[in-house]
Order: structure tokens, then sequence, then C-alpha cells
């Protein structure tokens, strides 16, 4: 059993495959992908992977290369596409702090986020119109993207709320 065994979710298949593919400790993954190493394991295999192991890898993406990786979010169906997909506003919620141990994503709990708390609403205005209202799953395409529907998170400061703006809007530009 190599150190490779020590990543969360790397078994002795996975464990083989990496090795295969010429990465023999924790430091060489360090900086690769996680569509690098599925591509290397697809090209190795001579055929496409299950998607599974690509949302395995983006767990193993995760755990090398943060400073201090957070068991809770180490867990490979985290990391599946519909979890890594923009919600409604552009978010990740993947990306955030609070995923997945005190809130589970916005479809999951659809969209009745920790925020309301300080507005008053019952739910987010951005989530109710896009899903609930136009039937999407996103603002995407949605003409008068950003309305007034996109507030300000009151839990951080007017610039933080800009740059979040700014990337839940190119989220919206690269979804699917």
């Amino acid at each position: 059993m190599s150190e490779l065994r020590t990543i969360p979710n790397v078994g002795k298949a996975t464990e083989r495959d990496l090795i295969a593919m010429g990465y023999t400790t924790v430091a060489s993954l360090k900086g690769k992908t996680a569509d690098e190493l599925y591509a290397e394991e697809c090209a190795l295999r001579g055929f496409t992977l299950d998607r599974c192991q690509l949302y395995l890898y983006r767990a193993v993406e995760y755990y090398v290369n943060s400073e201090a990786p957070d068991p809770a979010r180490c867990k490979w169906w985290l990391w599946k596409d519909e979890v890594l997909r923009p919600s409604p506003c552009g978010a990740v919620c993947a990306d955030c702090a609070r995923f997945p141990a005190a809130c589970k994503g916005c479809r999951a709990i659809c969209g009745k986020v920790y925020w309301l708390q300080y507005t008053g609403a019952a739910r987010c205005a951005v989530y109710d119109c896009c899903v609930n209202g136009k039937k999407q799953t996103d603002c995407g395409g949605c003409p008068a993207l950003p309305c007034e529907r996109f507030t300000k998170d009151p839990t951080v400061s007017d610039e933080q709320n800009a740059a979040n703006l700014a990337r839940m809007l190119e989220n919206l530009k690269k979804a699917p």
C-alpha cells in the first residue's frame, strides 16, 4: 500500500491506476486537475470511464491542492456535476464554506438559504423567480440579468459583494 491510499476515496483500484499513470506520491498529484487525471485514466484504459471516476478525481484534486482540506468535503459524491453546476444565481454551492455541513446547496434546500434570516424572506428571490416562476435551472438566459433580485449579502463587505456578483455572472455565462 502506497501513500496514495491516504487520500480519501483512493482504494486499491484507483491507487493501481494512479501508479500506472506515473503518480506514486501525494506530492506528484499536486497541481493536477480532475479533468486531466480522468482523461489520462480513460486513455490508459482505452475507453471512457463512468463519470463517477471524474467525481472521485475532483475530490482528490480538492484534497491534494488544499492547504487544510475539510474531511467533510472529501466525499466523492459532493463533486458530482449537479453539485458543481451553478445555482440559479450563478453561485457554485460547492465553493461555499457552509457546504455541505451547514448547507446542502441551493437546489437541495429549494432556495431557503441561511442569509434569509437577515432579509425576512421565506425563499431567495432569485431562486423563486428562476426556478418556481420561470421554470429555468439558472438565470443565464434572462435578459434582465442581473436584476434587482440579486441582493447584497449582508454578511460581507461591498467589495466582496461586487466580487461575488462578478463571479456569479461569469459562472452563468459558462453554464451549459
